[in-house]
């Protein structure tokens, strides 16, 4: 019998704020225990929460992002549980009015080296304040309270994924999602996006779910794919043997590769939900929510669409383009001062000598500081042969990069960089050059066609890079016959 996979997630993802959501502490990431707290965040008594605006802003934010129906009256919840990480014995939730309801999110599956594009849908997105954290040892468990209060986004979409790679590929974009608006920083190993799955097994065609058992706090993309396919295994071994799945609550051991029984799953009447009497209801209103959307940055998923159908890009590099608004914007002003045909020449640019010297050099911003407007005149300035590629991406681009507010034509004059155009001076650079390795000659006219560019390498040294790379290659090739 052939058997299918159903998979829920459950994202848990921490807004960005500078502040909890019900009190003014700080929400940032911190590895010292215990010192982004208060007698607000402690519950202590007569303590009254106060709602975060800003957390209310960056959930909307994302809710537009994913095409949801935005709640605007909205009440929060007491959902009532005892565990050492919840210090007022009750966490404020929403559980009868989720802040967005429905929308879906899209993502990416790569399948024969071709990327398909898929949604999920949404049932709900709530807002919720974050637990604390317990550290376990041998002998005893540490409450660290820093993370309790965080605002928190739990987003629950429908069992519409059916393998580990697709729950991967969910989490993928949910997390690249969530960075590119500047909702949540997304960082797995810090707790600030976490993910729960619920996952059930039946015969294949079959249309009634199996039981769903939920596995807790799985911290990185890799656990999510490795702990779905232990467990979708581990429950067709048991339905093969007769042996009925019950619901319950599973954790995963990253060292063994397994899930393990942590307890029976709540239902909702375990909770006992009832309105929040410390917090008055609040409304996004009509004037707010268009505040939000001008906000916004455009939607990656069509600007994805636009570059690889319209522009003519590949996946890998509409992706790549789509990371940041910075780069999208960067991206989009300088091919308004070129053409659209002009796309793959600086897309080259920006995934290629640009993120190279950034990422080396440690430049906060993704482009440094470098303008569209310098962008676009140096490409004009290689297609007119007035420099080369190598000299402007060696010698150029790092000046650019850091900061002047030179043109690139008066660094070019400035700084020597003007590509040679007397022939016989290059022709003697590269007579010089071929004199100087009768070895590689031979090894050459042997077969070694590779070595051409070694050759053509050692003349754009000797020139300093000022010389055109493609004359070069075609005099070496004429003196090579």
């Amino acid at each position: 019998m052939e058997w299918e996979a159903v998979i829920g997630l459950e994202l848990h993802v921490q807004l960005l704020t500078a502040s909890k959501l019900f009190s003014a502490d700080p929400a940032h990431f911190t590895t010292e225990p215990n010192t982004h707290i208060s007698a607000i965040s402690l519950a202590h008594p007569g303590t009254l929460p106060r709602l975060n605006r800003k957390a209310i802003e960056q959930a909307v934010k994302l809710g537009l992002a994913c095409h949801a129906q935005i709640t605007r009256i909205n009440y929060f919840d007491r959902k009532n549980y005892f565990y050492p990480d919840l210090p007022r014995g009750y966490q404020i939730t929403q559980h009868h009015t989720p802040i967005c309801r429905g929308g879906y999110l899209t993502f990416y599956l790569e399948n024969n080296a071709q990327f398909i594009s898929k949604q999920i849908r949404i049932h709900h997105m709530h807002l919720e304040e974050d637990a604390g954290k317990l550290l376990h040892s041998a002998r005893c468990s540490w409450v660290d309270f820093n993370r309790a209060g965080v605002p928190l986004l739990e987003i629950v979409t429908e069992p519409e994924l059916h393998s580990p790679e697709e729950a991967a590929a969910c989490l993928t974009a949910l997390r690249r999602l969530v960075r590119y608006l500047g909702v949540s920083d997304g960082n797995m190993e810090e707790g600030s996006l976490r993910c729960d799955v619920n996952v059930s097994v039946r015969p294949a065609g079959a249309r009634t779910l199996g039981t769903k058992v939920e596995i807790k706090n799985l911290n990185s993309i890799r656990f999510v794919r490795r702990a779905l396919e232990y467990e979708i295994h581990r429950q067709i071994n048991e339905l093969k043997q007769g042996i009925p799945v019950t619901q319950h609550t599973r954790g995963y051991d990253e060292q063994n590769n397994l899930t393990y029984p942590q307890r029976q799953k709540e239902m909702a009447h375990d909770y006992r939900y009832f309105p929040e009497p410390d917090l008055v209801p609040f409304v996004i209103s009509d004037e707010m929510l268009e505040a939000i959307r001008q906000q916004m940055p455009p939607l990656q998923e069509s600007l994805m669409d636009h570059y690889q159908h319209q522009l003519g890009l590949g996946f890998s590099e509409a992706w790549q383009l789509t990371e940041t608004p910075a780069i999208v914007q960067f991206f989009t002003d300088t091919l308004h001062l070129l053409s659209p045909q002009a796309a793959r020449t600086v897309a080259n640019w920006l995934l290629g000598p640009i993120r190279a010297y950034v990422h080396s050099h440690h430049l906060p911003e993704p482009v440094g500081k470098l303008t569209p407007a310098q962008m676009a005149e140096l490409i004009q300035l290689i297609e007119h042969g007035t420099i080369s590629f190598t000299a402007a991406a060696q010698q150029l681009l790092p000046t650019l990069l850091e900061g002047s507010s030179a043109s690139p034509a008066q660094l070019i004059t400035r700084l020597g960089l003007h590509e040679r155009p007397d022939t016989r001076e290059i022709e003697a650079c590269v007579d010089e050059i071929l004199l100087s390795m009768p070895d590689k000659i031979k090894q050459y006219r042997s077969g070694k066609k590779g070595l051409l560019s070694f050759f053509v390498g050692e003349v754009m040294k000797k020139t300093r890079g000022k010389a055109n790379p493609q004359l070069i290659h075609e005099l070496i090739r004429e003196r090579l016959k």
